[in-house]
C-alpha cells in the first residue's frame, strides 16, 4: 500500500513537471500564417456585420412602409393611468417586481 502511495506520488510530480514545461517560440512562419488568420476572420466579421446592418435597413424600410400609423405617436392621458406605473392593468396581489407592502403582514384591527 505504502509502496503504490509512493509511486503515485512521483508519478503526479513527473506529470505536473511536464505540464508546467515550456513550449518553443513559434516560428517566423507560424507567427505569419496567425496573423493571417487573424486578418481573414477580422475581415469575414467585416462583412458580416454589414450583410446584418443592410438586412435590419431593409426590414425596418418595409415595416415602416407596411405599418404608417406607427410614425403617429398619441400622448397617453393621465386620467387613464393607474395609481403607480408599475401596477398591471387588473393586477391583483404582490409579483416580484413589485412584493407585498409591510402592511399586508401587520396584526388584524380590534
Amino acid at each position: 500500500m505504502r509502496t503504490a502511495a509512493v509511486f503515485l506520488f512521483w508519478g503526479t510530480l513527473i506529470a505536473c513537471g511536464a505540464a508546467l514545461g515550456k513550449l518553443p517560440p513559434p516560428t517566423p512562419e507560424e507567427e505569419a500564417a496567425v496573423a493571417a488568420k487573424k486578418a481573414a476572420e477580422q475581415e469575414e466579421l467585416e462583412k458580416q456585420k454589414a450583410l446584418l446592418d443592410r438586412a435590419q435597413d431593409r426590414v425596418v424600410a418595409r415595416y415602416r412602409g407596411d405599418h404608417p400609423a406607427v410614425r403617429a405617436t398619441v400622448a397617453t392621458e393621465d386620467r387613464n393611468m393607474p395609481k403607480t406605473t408599475s401596477e398591471r392593468p387588473r393586477g391583483t396581489g404582490p409579483d416580484p417586481v413589485r412584493p407585498q407592502s409591510a402592511e399586508a403582514h401587520s396584526a388584524p384591527a380590534k
